[in-house]
């Protein structure tokens, strides 16, 4: 039995057994004005006990009915004993079917039979002393058993209909996002390390010209293809490093604190965090949410000489918004995104060039406001897609 499966069952033994106490408390209310004897409140005592019991624990006592189907037994000869001195064919009649229910629910054909049957003969011994019946009594009624007992059947057909789709639906997400990471390897190689090692290589093939031309120009190229080639190294350490990145399943406010605080221990730069626990993103949005961040970071790092860094991740009806403020020494931002980018990919800096073109994949908008002396402001906005809210679910 599945998890999903078990899950499902857990959930309609506690809804049939909060059921059995429903109709037994219809039935008390509307059973003659008598007075009720101990011969009937003990054993009502002990089937709202027993109901109760496993309405209350399905987890510990589904394994065990499920293996033995004998332990219904109990439960059927608790249902007669309010039978007999009830009345067969009285209001408490109901609630006894639901027994064959939980038989068929648990045990399906294999297990069903024999609690039907049990009941159907405990039915003739409670009704033997009754006078003056109808066939519709002696004979229909006991036909509740095994109908109840096939719907039964049908719902444990139908969860386990529903959990085998939902472990297809996993695999299928499996697959998914496994062809998704590599993709987004495919990207970041693309984006940092792919055009690293092409200038490497443009400046190794003009070297040997170099060296005839110019020997000492050839000796700065050299200098700038070990420069490269360090740079290079240190980006391919990072993709390792993502790819053992543990940040993508965790939830996204556990991930976001926990790569700050890694961040700022590393780098001795202060980090205040203000994010929700209830912000969720789909898998894809995620993964380059969490990756715009860790850029950002490490452009903090590298250049902006900041002490303090403030991170939010906010949420709502709109959709969501990343935020990374610092305190560095900024620089001389045009306020036209493309201006930007584009001055940035030709001083050879690509990194908030890769981020643009991450929140750009997931239908987002990056920009990045700052001035000397004023530090810097990066803002990722992603906002719902095709008017269904995506950032909280």
């Amino acid at each position: 039995m599945n998890a999903t499966l078990s899950a499902r069952l857990h959930v309609t033994v506690r809804l049939l057994m909060y059921a059995r106490l429903l109709l037994l408390a219809m039935a008390v209310v509307l059973v003659p004005d008598e007075p009720f004897t101990s011969a009937l409140l003990v054993p009502m005592g002990i089937v709202a006990v027993i109901s109760l019991t496993v309405a209350q624990l399905p987890g510990r006592l589904l394994p065990l009915l499920a293996r033995r189907p004998l332990t219904l037994a109990v439960d059927a000869a608790a249902a007669y004993l309010v039978l007999e001195p009830a009345g067969a064919f009285g209001p408490f009649f109901l609630f006894s079917v639901v027994t064959s229910a939980l038989a068929g629910v648990l045990y399906e054909w294999r297990g069903l039979l024999f609690v039907c049957a049990l009941q159907v003969m405990l039915y003739d011994w409670a009704a033997r002393s009754i006078q003056s019946v109808g066939i519709q009594a002696v004979v229909a009624l006991p036909v509740f058993y095994p109908v109840a007992g096939c719907v039964g059947v049908a719902v444990h057909r139908l969860l386990q209909q529903y959990a085998e789709a939902e472990e297809a639906r996993r695999d299928a997400e499996v697959v998914a996002a496994s062809a998704e990471e590599r993709l987004r390897l495919s990207r970041d190689m693309h984006d940092s390390l792919a055009k690293t090692l092409h200038g490497v290589a443009l400046s190794a093939a003009a070297l040997p010209a170099w060296v005839r031309k110019s020997p000492a120009r050839a000796e700065q190229e050299a200098e700038n293809i070990a420069s490269g080639l360090k740079i290079a190294l240190a980006e391919a350490r990072e993709l390792i490093a993502g790819l053992r990145d543990g940040h993508q399943d965790r939830p996204l406010a556990e991930a976001v604190r926990r790569m700050t605080a890694e961040w700022a221990a590393s780098t001795g730069i202060a980090v205040e965090v203000g994010v929700t626990d209830d912000v969720r993103l789909p898998p894809v949005r995620r993964a380059e949410t969490l990756a715009i961040l860790k850029e950002a970071l490490t452009n903090i790092e590298r250049h902006a000489a900041a002490e303090t860094v403030r991170v939010t991740l906010t949420a709502d009806d709109r959709g969501a918004e990343l935020s990374v403020r610092d305190d560095g020494k900024g620089f001389a931002c045009p306020p036209d995104m493309a201006d930007l980018t584009a001055a940035l990919a030709r001083d050879g800096h690509y990194g908030v060039v890769g981020m643009a073109e991450r929140a750009r994949r997931v239908g987002g908008l990056l920009t990045l406001a700052s001035s000397p002396g004023d530090g810097s402001i990066l803002t990722v906005s992603l906002p719902e897609v095709n008017g269904v809210r995506e950032a909280v679910r």
